[in-house]
């Protein structure tokens, strides 16, 4: 990762990044002890990454100005961690 080319890949897109997202599940899996842990569910995680992928995507191309101050967020995280 050099200033000029921060290392954003998929494992750190999210970071500088908040979002809150609803989904209801007839039987959650939960990673960890809590309620409040990581959702557990490998076929929900997949198609929830795909959807947030396919939306944030597509609210970027529709929102230039807005896309700028979001992706320099994410690089601000990116160089951070």
């Amino acid at each position: 990762m050099t200033a000029a080319d921060p290392d954003v890949g998929a494992d750190r897109t999210g970071e500088g990044l908040t979002a809150a997202v609803s989904v209801k599940l007839d039987h959650p899996e939960f990673l960890g002890t809590t309620m409040g842990g990581r959702l557990g569910n490998t076929a929900v995680r997949a198609c929830l990454a795909e959807a947030v992928r396919e939306h944030l995507g597509r609210w970027l191309e529709e929102h230039p100005e807005q896309a700028v101050a979001v992706v320099g967020r994410m690089v601000q995280g990116a160089r951070r961690g």
